[in-house]
């Protein structure tokens, strides 16, 4: 049987916006799995040295200083 035919644009939003409500739980179902994934490889990355962090820091300055004209 054909679905009919909604006579009001308010009555297709209205409708949308049923389903919409509905599949919500399964949407943050989703999204909290996905979110845990990501986390857990987030935290399996190993994390840089301070050596590391502290030579980065001090070559920023320097490439700035070097961009800013010399009268």
């Amino acid at each position: 049987m054909p679905k009919p035919v909604s006579s009001s644009p308010f009555q297709a939003m209205e409708e949308e916006a049923y389903h919409a409500f509905r599949e919500w739980p399964i949407l943050l179902v989703m999204r909290q799995k996905e979110l845990e994934m990501h986390l857990a490889t987030v935290a399996s990355t190993p994390a840089p040295s301070d050596e590391a962090d502290a030579a980065a820091v001090d070559k920023q300055p320097a490439k700035q200083m070097e961009l800013i004209p010399r009268e």
